[in-house]
C-alpha cells in the first residue's frame, strides 16, 4: 500500500520447506476446528434453538423466504446455524470443504509473508498461537465476514488466481443466502474490487459473478427465482430495524477498546497509503481500494458485534484479530515504526481468550485436544464421502431421536390443523410434528418495526392464518410482557377463542366467525420525555399506542451503530413502579398495557373481562424515561393513545369454551409470576412452572403462613449429552437474611438429584415475605433451574 506505483508482487519463492508444510497442517486444523465441516446439530429447546429449528423447517417445507418467512437468516442458513439440513446436507458439506480450503490459503499467504520477513516473525508466532488456542472459540459470523474481507483484500494485494476467486465468490454467495448481513459487506466490497479491476485494465466480472452465484444458491435451496426480489426486500426491512429493535448495552470499556484498536489500524493504513494516493497511477487505485475495504469491513464488524452488545461482541473481536496480519502487511514501515498492530493483537487476544479461561475445561484450550477434535471432524467428512446415503440415514435417525426427546420433555398436545406459536419456542411445535405454519417474522422479538408488524397482521387476516395458536406473553431484553406480538392481541381476541391449556401455554382456536372490532374510539394525550401521564379513568382493558420519535442525531446514531435505549415506566396504585425497555417502532403500533398481562392465565382473563378488576396489575400512569445521556436521540414530545376493549362483545360471543376453563386461583407460584419482574428467557413461566436460570431471586408474600411446600429441579438437558452443568443451589430466605432452606443439586454426578425435587419449609411467625433463590455452583453454564411449586399453607386463625 505504501509503494508509489502499484505492481503485482511476486509470490514468495520459498518452496515446500518443512516450516511451510507444518504451517499448512496447523492452519488446516485451525480451519477445520473453526468451520466444523460435516458437523451438525439437532433439535433442542431454547430461544436460539427455536429460530434455528423454525428456519430449518421452513427450508425443508419449501416456504417462500421474503414473503412467508422474513428473518435475519436465509434459505441456506444451515451453513451458519448448523442445524442438520436434510436434503441440503451434501451441498452444505461441499461448501464447508471449499470454505476450509480457501480459508487455509488466505491464512497461509498472510502468515507466510510474515514468516518470510525476519523482523515480523514475532508477530507470526503470536498470531499463530492465538489462532490455535482460539480456533474453536471464533464466532461464525466473524469468520464469515473475515472471509469476505480476505477474498477482496487478496485481490487488492495482487493475488487473483481465477480458481481461488471463483471458489471464494461461490462460498460468499452461500453466506449471503445464509445470513443477509454478509451481503451488506460483500456487495460493496466486490464493487470496489471491480472498480480496481477497471483501473488495472482487467475484466470487472466479480460483482456480476457474485450476483449469479446468489441466484444459483437461492434456486438450489428450493426457492423460486421469482421470489428473490421479495427475499432481498424483506431482508432489508429486517436489517433496517435491527439496530433499534435488538440493541442491548454492554460494558463500555469493551467497545471503546475495540474502537481505539480499529482507529489505530485505520490511521496506520491511511498514513501508509497516503504517498501512493498523492500520485496518479495504478498505485492510487490500489491504495484507495484497500482503505475502503478496511473501513467497510470494520464498520460491519462494529454493527455485528456491538449493536447487541453481549456475546455478539466476540464477532467484532474475531474479525479484528483475523485481519491484523493483512493490514500489517499493507502498512509496511508505518507498522514497524509505531507498532499499532502489536497493541491491537494483544487486546484482541485477551478479549477473545480471557472470558473462556474460567468457563472451559483445559481440554478445550489444549492444542492437542483441538487437533484431536479436528481429526474427528475430518473423519466425519471422510465418512460422508465413503457412503453418503448411510451417513445421511444415520443423521436422520439422530434428528428423529432428538425430536422425540424434545417432544417427551415438552409434551405439547396433538392438534388437527395448522399451528403457530407466539412465544419463541418453535422447536417444541416442530418436535411434536404439528403442522407448523409460522407468521412471517417467526419469533416475537423480531417483529420490531411497523412494516414487520403489518406483515404478521396480514398473515392472520389471510386464509393462511393458522387454525391454532399456542400463546403466552413475555419477551426478552426487559421488554414489556405484552410486547410479544402485542399489536396483534386485539386480532387474536377477535378471531381466536381459548381451546385448552398446555402447561404454561394457552391454546387458542380460530373462531368460526370473527367478532366485530373490539377497540373503541381512541383518546389521545401528549407528554414530555420523563413526564408522568395519568391513564384515563376506565375499568376496561386498554390498548395503548406510544409515539416516540427520533431526533436527527438519533437517526444518525441508529445508522452508525444504535440509538440509546429508553424506558417505559408503569406506575401502580399498589406497589412500586415497573420499568420496561421500549422499542419505538413496536410502541407506535400499540399493545395491551392495561392491565399488565404477564401469564397465559392472565390473558385468559381478558376473555372473561375479570383482569380489569385486579388493581395490583392495573397501571394508573406511565412515563417514558430517558436520561440526559439518552434524551438527545429523541424528540421531547411523546404521544399516548388509549383505546378501550369492548368486553361486552366478548361476553356476548359464543362462549361455550368457558365450561372447560377456570381462571387460575393463584398459587404461590402464580403470585410470584404476577408480582415479580420477570426477565425472559432467563426467568419466565415454563413447562415446569417457573424457569429461573441461576442466579435469580424472586419474592413471595407469605401472609402469616406457617409453611411453604416447594417443588424445584434442573432440566435434564442441563446435564445430558455434551452439556456439563456443575449444579445449582436452591434456597428459601426469610427476613433478616435468615436461610430457611437450602439444597444444592448436581444431576450430572448424583442420580438422586435428577428430576423434580420437593420440600416443605417452615416459616417463622411474623415473617412477611420470603425470597426464592437459585445460585450457581462453580459457574453458571447450563444452570437451567426451575421452581415447579410454591404452595403456602393456610394461616392458622
Amino acid at each position: 500500500m505504501n509503494n508509489m506505483h502499484w505492481q503485482r508482487p511476486k509470490i514468495s519463492n520459498v518452496g515446500p520447506s518443512v516450516a511451510h508444510v507444518s504451517l499448512f497442517v496447523v492452519l488446516l486444523f485451525v480451519a477445520v476446528a473453526s468451520i466444523r465441516p460435516a458437523v451438525f446439530d439437532f433439535p433442542t429447546e431454547g430461544l436460539d434453538a427455536s429460530w434455528v429449528a423454525a428456519i430449518a423447517y421452513a427450508v425443508e417445507k419449501g416456504f417462500a423466504f421474503g414473503s412467508e418467512i422474513v428473518f435475519t437468516a436465509g434459505p441456506l442458513s444451515s451453513i451458519y446455524h448448523r442445524m442438520y439440513p436434510h436434503e441440503l446436507a451434501p451441498a452444505i458439506i461441499v461448501l464447508d470443504c471449499i470454505w476450509v480450503v480457501v480459508f487455509v490459503i488466505q491464512l497461509k499467504e498472510l502468515l507466510a509473508s510474515l514468516f518470510d520477513r525476519r523482523e515480523w516473525r514475532w508477530l507470526f508466532g503470536l498470531f499463530l498461537a492465538g489462532l490455535v488456542l482460539l480456533a474453536e472459540r471464533f464466532l461464525r459470523d466473524g469468520l464469515m465476514l473475515f472471509f469476505v474481507f480476505a477474498a477482496a483484500h487478496r485481490y487488492a494485494r495482487g493475488r487473483s488466481e481465477s480458481v481461488v476467486m471463483l471458489a471464494s465468490i461461490t462460498v460468499i454467495a452461500a453466506f449471503g443466502m445464509a445470513k443477509f448481513s454478509v451481503l451488506v459487506l460483500a456487495l460493496p466490497a466486490f464493487v470496489i474490487v471491480d472498480a480496481l479491476s477497471v483501473a488495472r485494465r482487467e475484466i470487472p466480472y466479480k460483482t456480476a459473478l457474485l450476483v449469479l452465484c446468489l441466484v444459483v444458491c437461492f434456486v438450489a435451496a428450493g426457492q423460486p427465482l421469482s421470489n428473490l426480489p421479495a427475499y432481498l426486500r424483506g431482508s432489508l426491512e429486517v436489517s433496517q430495524g435491527y439496530s433499534a429493535g435488538m440493541s442491548i448495552d454492554g460494558a463500555p470499556d469493551s467497545i471503546w477498546l475495540w474502537v481505539i484498536s480499529s482507529l489505530a489500524i485505520v490511521v496506520a493504513a491511511a498514513v501508509a497509503a497516503w504517498p501512493a494516493i498523492k500520485v496518479r497511477g495504478p498505485g492510487r487505485a490500489t491504495a484507495i481500494a484497500q482503505l475502503l475495504l478496511l473501513l467497510g469491513y470494520l464498520f460491519v464488524l462494529m454493527k455485528a458485534g456491538f449493536v447487541r452488545h453481549d456475546g455478539h461482541s466476540l464477532i467484532a473481536w474475531t474479525g479484528l484479530f483475523l485481519a491484523v496480519p493483512a493490514v500489517a502487511l499493507a502498512s509496511g514501515a508505518i507498522w514497524r515504526r509505531y507498532y499499532p498492530f502489536e497493541v491491537t493483537l494483544f487486546i484482541s487476544f485477551l478479549y477473545l481468550y480471557g472470558p473462556y479461561v474460567q468457563k472451559m475445561p483445559l481440554s478445550v484450550l489444549n492444542p492437542v485436544g483441538i487437533a484431536a477434535r479436528s481429526i474427528a471432524n475430518l473423519d466425519g467428512v471422510a465418512d460422508f464421502a465413503r457412503g453418503p446415503r448411510g451417513w445421511m440415514t444415520e443423521k436422520e435417525q439422530q434428528f428423529a431421536e432428538a425430536s422425540d426427546r424434545l417432544h417427551a420433555a415438552t409434551q405439547l398436545p396433538m392438534l388437527s390443523g395448522t399451528v403457530d406459536i407466539i412465544p419463541s419456542r418453535q422447536s417444541e411445535v416442530i418436535a411434536a410434528q404439528l403442522d407448523y405454519r409460522p407468521r412471517p417474522t417467526i419469533q416475537e422479538y423480531a417483529t420490531y418495526t411497523p412494516q414487520l408488524i403489518q406483515r404478521n397482521r396480514e398473515f392472520y387476516l389471510s386464509p393462511k392464518a393458522p387454525d391454532f395458536v399456542f400463546f403466552a406473553p413475555g419477551s426478552i431484553d426487559g421488554r414489556h410482557p405484552a410486547s410479544a406480538e402485542g399489536a396483534l392481541w386485539p386480532l387474536l381476541l377477535q378471531r381466536y377463542e381459548p381451546f385448552e391449556r398446555s402447561n404454561d401455554l394457552l391454546v387458542l382456536r380460530k373462531r368460526s366467525q370473527p367478532l366485530p372490532d373490539l377497540l373503541g374510539p381512541p383518546t389521545g394525550r401528549r407528554a414530555k420525555l420523563g413526564e408522568r401521564i395519568d391513564v384515563p379513568t376506565s375499568t376496561s382493558p386498554l390498548f395503548v399506542k406510544i409515539d416516540v420519535q427520533y431526533s436527527l442525531p438519533g437517526r444518525l446514531a441508529e445508522q452508525l451503530l444504535k440509538p440509546p435505549s429508553i424506558v417505559l415506566r408503569a406506575f401502580y396504585a399498589e406497589g412500586p413502579p415497573e420499568d420496561y425497555r421500549l422499542i419505538p417502532g413496536m410502541a407506535r403500533e400499540g399493545a395491551f398495557l392495561i392491565p399488565t398481562v404477564k401469564t397465559a392465565d392472565m390473558f385468559l382473563q381478558l376473555y372473561h373481562g375479570g383482569a380489569a378488576a385486579n388493581s395490583r396489575m392495573r397501571p394508573v400512569a406511565f412515563s417514558v424515561i430517558a436520561s440526559w445521556r439518552q434524551s438527545w436521540a429523541y424528540k421531547l414530545d411523546v404521544g399516548f393513545t388509549f383505546a378501550e376493549i369492548d368486553t361486552g362483545i366478548l361476553s356476548r360471543a359464543d362462549n361455550t369454551w368457558k365450561t372447560g376453563f377456570k381462571v387460575a386461583a393463584g398459587s404461590g407460584l402464580q403470585a410470584i409470576i404476577e408480582t415479580n419482574r420477570l426477565t425472559p428467557p432467563m426467568v419466565a413461566p415454563s413447562v415446569e412452572g417457573l424457569f429461573a436460570h441461576a442466579p435469580a431471586e424472586l419474592t413471595l408474600a407469605v401472609d402469616s403462613s406457617p409453611s411453604i411446600t416447594i417443588g424445584f429441579g434442573m432440566r435434564d438437558s442441563a446435564w445430558q449429552g455434551e452439556n456439563n452443568s456443575r449444579g445449582v443451589c436452591f434456597s428459601i430466605v426469610g427476613e433478616s437474611a435468615q436461610v430457611l432452606f437450602s439444597r444444592c443439586l448436581n444431576p450430572k454426578s448424583v442420580a438422586s438429584d435428577r428430576g423434580p425435587q420437593a420440600a416443605n419449609v417452615k416459616i417463622p411467625a411474623g415473617t412477611g415475605e420470603v425470597k426464592l433463590r437459585t445460585s450457581c455452583v462453580e459457574n453458571c453454564s447450563w444452570a437451567w433451574s426451575y421452581w415447579s411449586k410454591a404452595d403456602l399453607a393456610a394461616a392458622v386463625p
